[in-house]
């Protein structure tokens, strides 16, 4: 038996769709020491962890830096994956079988592309894979909307990626710095956890939002215009989430077809595992 699954592990959060549908939890590791008497300690990822944050104790880490492995944290990586595949296989309607070989599609961020021989060792070493390819996570997104030609503008929480594809060949992209932390970390270290949180927000991300769509629709228009402007926009990405965000990124597109995937956050997940199919 073969599993198909469509990976993207965000600065932000995980994000997998599988045979058996699809998983979603915070991209972070967490150990709490208990305290000076004992040395034992937590450790855990996913919502565990995010639950953890809060307490005496608590360290947290990010194990994945705008796309790619920390190579100092290789093993809250593993445990990131081993909890994905928990999940799926939770998923799942009958017990799954957990000898089934894997079929796994990662999108990377366009600048960290050149790690993808790193990341395919990550994923051998940690799960039971048959084939593992890695694809640009831009080409998620078009896959999802049906494209085959179009300036995708996925904004994550480290990076947000432009690039430019054409009948699904990729011939240009950035990965710009113009992302959601610019917006959350006003809020908090880790607002980008709780939408309620932003909402409450609301007020400062607004603010916040109308500076980084200025800046970060500049740079779309430097990339458009260098190839006449004749490609639609897809937009995608958790920071559509972030209060004011799309309608001040919409407003200062208005000139383009803007086009936005039923799920925008899910989106890249959802076209990896077309592909793995």
């Amino acid at each position: 038996m073969m599993m198909k699954i469509g990976l993207d592990i965000g600065t932000g959060f995980v994000k997998c769709v599988s045979d058996y549908g699809a998983v979603r939890f915070p991209s972070i590791y967490v150990r709490r020491i208990h305290g000076l008497w004992t040395e034992k300690a937590t450790e855990a990822v996913g919502s565990k962890a995010s639950s953890l944050l809060d307490t005496m104790g608590a360290t947290a880490i990010s194990p994945i830096i705008r796309g790619k492995p920390d190579s100092r944290y290789y093993k809250q990586v593993d445990m990131l994956l081993a909890e994905t595949m928990r999940q799926v296989r939770g998923l799942a309607k009958a017990p799954a079988d957990t000898d089934a070989k894997l079929r796994i599609v990662v999108g990377l961020p366009y600048h960290a592309f050149g790690y993808r021989e790193s990341m395919v060792r990550v994923i051998q070493k940690a799960l039971s894979v048959e084939a593992c390819t890695v694809v640009a996570q831009a080409s998620g997104t078009l896959v999802d909307l049906d494209l085959e030609s179009a300036i995708v503008v996925s904004i994550g929480q480290g990076t947000t990626e432009i690039v430019v594809i054409d009948d699904m060949e990729i011939i240009d992209g950035e990965s710009s710095r113009w992302a959601s932390d610019f917006v959350t970390r006003k809020i908090g270290r880790y607002a980008h956890l709780d939408t309620d949180l932003l909402h409450k927000n609301h007020d400062v991300c607004h603010r916040y939002a109308r500076i980084m769509a200025e800046n970060l629709s500049r740079e779309i228009h430097d990339v458009s215009g260098q190839y006449g402007n004749r490609y639609a926009i897809a937009l995608s990405g958790g920071g559509l989430l972030i209060p004011g965000m799309r309608e001040r990124l919409a407003a200062k597109l208005k000139e383009f077809k803007v086009v936005v995937p039923d799920d925008p956050v899910m989106s890249n997940a959802n076209g990896l595992y077309k592909l793995a199919e």
